[in-house]
C-alpha cells in the first residue's frame, strides 16, 4: 500500500487493492485521528466513469468526509477504470456487490471500522442499494439520482410549467395537442428496457414497486437513506417531495434533497458545493 503525504487538512491518500488477486484498485482517504466508532464510506463508480467521479466529485467528497473522521474509499469496481473485468459473476451488478463487500472487509482491516456508508450516482446508487440489501454492515446509503418515476401530479406540474411559457393561446393549444399525441404513442409503444443516460452504459431501471420495496427493506433494517435528486428528470422528478408522492409509506423514514438547477453530474460549482455540503452535514448528523 502506497500513501501520499498528509494534506493541509490532515488527510492522506493511500492506494488499496482488493481481493486475493489484488485486482480491484481503490484510493483510501483518511486522517490520523478519526474516531473508530464512526463508519467508513465507500464511493461507487458512476456508470463507466473511473473512481475520481464526475469532475472529481469523489475526490472532493472523499477528502471532506475523511477530514471529519470518516475514512473514505473511492473504488474502481471490476471492469471500470484501473480494475480489469472479472468473469466469475453473472452480471455487472453481482460483481459490484462482491467488490463492495470485499471493500468493507478490507476497510475493517485497515481502519477498524465495521459499519459503512455507501455513496453512488445513477447506476452507482443502484449498486449501493444492491450491496446494502446484501450486507448488514451497511449503515447508510446516499443515493444521487436514484431511479425516478413520473406521478400524476408531476405530469400536471410539467404541463403547467410549459404552458406558462406561451404568450399566445393558439400556440399553447397546438403544443397541448402535440403533447397528447406523443403521450398516446408512448402508451401504445413497448416500454424501454433501460435508461441510456448513464455515461454511455445502459442503466437497468427497476419497476417502481421493486424500487419502493428495496428502500422499505433498508429502512426497516435501520439503514439511514438520503436520496438526492437533480433537476434533469422532467416529470420523473420535478418537486422536492415527489419521492413521497410515489412512495407515501417512506415519508418520515428516508430523507431527500432536491436541486432543481443542477444537472445530473452536478457540474456547476454552486450546485456541487450545495450538494456536498448537504451530504457532509447529513453524515455528521447521523454519525457524530
Amino acid at each position: 500500500m502506497r500513501a501520499t503525504p498528509a494534506g493541509p487538512n490532515g488527510v492522506r491518500d493511500e492506494v488499496v487493492a482488493l481481493h486475493a488477486d489484488r485486482s480491484v484498485v481503490a484510493i483510501l482517504s483518511r486522517a490520523a485521528d478519526g474516531a473508530r466508532d464512526r463508519p467508513a464510506a465507500i464511493l461507487l463508480n458512476a456508470g463507466v466513469l473511473h473512481r475520481v467521479g464526475p469532475h472529481r466529485l469523489h475526490v472532493e467528497l472523499g477528502r471532506r468526509l475523511a477530514a471529519r473522521g470518516i475514512p473514505t474509499l473511492r473504488v474502481d469496481l471490476a471492469g471500470v477504470g484501473d480494475s480489469p473485468p472479472r468473469s466469475t459473476e453473472p452480471t455487472f451488478r453481482a460483481s459490484a456487490v462482491v467488490d463492495v463487500r470485499a471493500a468493507m472487509t478490507e476497510l475493517t482491516a485497515l481502519t477498524g471500522r465495521d459499519q459503512f456508508i455507501l455513496f453512488g450516482l445513477c447506476s452507482g446508487a443502484d449498486n449501493a442499494i444492491a450491496a446494502a440489501l446484501a450486507d448488514r454492515r451497511v449503515a447508510a446509503v446516499v443515493l444521487l439520482d436514484p431511479p425516478t418515476y413520473a406521478t400524476r401530479r408531476a405530469r400536471l406540474r410539467q404541463v403547467a410549467a410549459r404552458a406558462r411559457g406561451f404568450d399566445d393561446a393558439g400556440a399553447a393549444l397546438a403544443w397541448a395537442g402535440a403533447l397528447a399525441a406523443r403521450r398516446l404513442r408512448r402508451l401504445t409503444a413497448a416500454p424501454p428496457a433501460a435508461d441510456p443516460s448513464d455515461g454511455g452504459q445502459r442503466r437497468e431501471i427497476p419497476s417502481a414497486a421493486a424500487h419502493g420495496a428495496d428502500l422499505t427493506a433498508l429502512v426497516e433494517r435501520g439503514v439511514h437513506v438520503l436520496a438526492i435528486y437533480s433537476g434533469v428528470h422532467r416529470e420523473r422528478y420535478n418537486h422536492a417531495d415527489q419521492v413521497f408522492e410515489m412512495f407515501a409509506g417512506l415519508r418520515g423514514r428516508i430523507e431527500r434533497a432536491y436541486f432543481p438547477d443542477a444537472n445530473h453530474s452536478f457540474t456547476a460549482l454552486a450546485a456541487r458545493a450545495a450538494m456536498t455540503d448537504t451530504v457532509v452535514a447529513w453524515v455528521a448528523r447521523h454519525f457524530h
